[in-house]
């Protein structure tokens, strides 16, 4: 379970990425924080995060596992980065949904490259546990 759950945690946060790079791409600009696109990116966010929550307390009992001990110290340290980019990246996301916010384009910046950090992060993890395995 734990598996399947970091797995929907990663789809999640590849499908919650994507919805504002394609309301950038098809519109050619940013769309309001209230409008139903970013509505969609908060939600599947959220969701991401639970799931990454859950995906956590589900690994706990594992942690012995051959598969968890053969990622080493990366794997962990990169899921441990992961997770705590992610509630980061959840809350500047809170704070870009007001839309009086001021430094709006500076709290943009630190929303992107706490992203961005996140798809390192995760993708570092999940090397590690891939090559643990072989």
């Amino acid at each position: 379970m734990a598996i399947w759950s970091g797995w929907l945690a990663t789809a999640l946060i590849v499908i919650a990425g994507l919805v504002p790079l394609v309301v950038r791409l098809r519109y050619g600009k940013r769309v309001p924080p209230e409008s139903p696109p970013m509505r969609t990116h908060v939600l599947l966010g959220l969701t991401t995060g639970t799931v990454a929550f859950v995906h956590t307390l589900l690994v706990v009992p594992a942690l012995g596992a051959p598969g968890a001990v053969g990622g080493g110290m990366l794997a962990l340290g990169a899921a441990g980065a992961a997770f705590f980019l992610l509630v980061a990246h959840t809350g500047l996301g809170f704070q870009l949904r007001r839309p009086k916010l001021r430094q709006r384009a500076k709290k943009r910046r630190a929303h992107l490259t706490t992203a961005l950090l996140i798809v390192a992060a995760v993708s570092i993890h999940v090397i590690a546990l891939l090559q643990a395995e072989h």
